[in-house]
């Protein structure tokens, strides 16, 4: 354990913050949650753009196949991102042939996604990817620890969301 908190060392050996009012053990837990967050986004662009997709898109491939023909604006709120910024990343799937976009037989501002063949055939790939990454990650835990830990990250996440 750390006896002050300029003994909380990043990976290159510098101190990783000094913040007042805050606890040695409290600072390394952050710590930790920021160096699994940032492996695990390292890890899935790694995988991912070694099959030639990115993290967003696989994102926008996942909520596509869980809600076929879902609208553009409704895509967007559920991906957290800007319209604009779905309208490109359907563009390029739609060109890559992993999309279709059908118009609204009712409302022609409107246009739904759904996943072609090839579509489904990335989903497996990125299935695959997932399956990869969790194993990597939880390798060496025991059940029990598992469970612990999806007790302790939902207790984090739950304090987090009072906040948003």
């Amino acid at each position: 354990m750390f006896t002050k908190e300029s003994d909380i060392r990043d990976a290159d050996d510098t101190p990783f913050l000094n913040l007042e009012g805050i606890d040695p053990v409290s600072l390394e837990v952050f710590r930790s949650l920021f160096k699994l967050i940032r492996f695990h986004s390292q890890l899935l662009f790694k995988l991912t753009s070694e099959k030639g997709i990115y993290p967003g898109q696989a994102v926008c491939l996942w909520f596509i196949n869980q809600n076929p023909g879902i609208s553009q604006r409704d895509l967007a709120r559920k991906m957290h991102v800007a319209p604009p910024t779905v309208t490109l990343m359907l563009q390029k799937l739609e060109k890559a042939g992993l999309i279709v976009r059908k118009e609204d037989e009712h409302d022609q501002r409107l246009s739904h996604s759904f996943l072609t063949p090839a579509g489904i055939e990335t989903l497996d790939i990125l299935k695959d990817i997932l399956t990869e990454i969790i194993n990597t990650s939880l390798d060496g835990l025991s059940s029990d620890e598992k469970h612990n830990l999806v007790h302790w990250l939902d207790l984090i996440s739950s304090n987090i969301s009072l906040k948003l």
